[in-house]
């Protein structure tokens, strides 16, 4: 799951193409994902959050020619996972 600090949800706002879907505080947001966290936790699935630096999401939306939105925010968050899990299992 995408996680922000309030400086990251902020810069977001200004870049997401779907900024007027998304809510307007760093508040709002974190109470939804806190409550969706313990949602999915409850219903017995295991939850990772992964911190979004927007400045690093924007330059990778612009590598794929994407635009900042849903979709591509969930396809860059899928893609740090698997590099932060692949790098787990090479040989040291």
């Amino acid at each position: 799951m995408a996680w922000y600090t309030r400086e990251q949800w902020e810069l977001l706002l200004q870049v997401a193409a779907d900024w007027n879907s998304l809510e307007p505080a760093h508040e709002e947001w974190l109470a939804h994902a806190e409550d969706a966290v313990r949602i999915l936790t409850q219903s017995g699935y295991r939850v990772r959050t992964v911190d979004v630096d927007v400045a690093e999401l924007l330059a990778w939306c612009k590598r794929q020619k994407r635009k900042v939105d849903g979709e591509s925010r969930s396809d860059f968050v899928e893609e740090k996972v698997e590099q932060r899990y692949s790098r787990k299992k090479e040989p040291e």
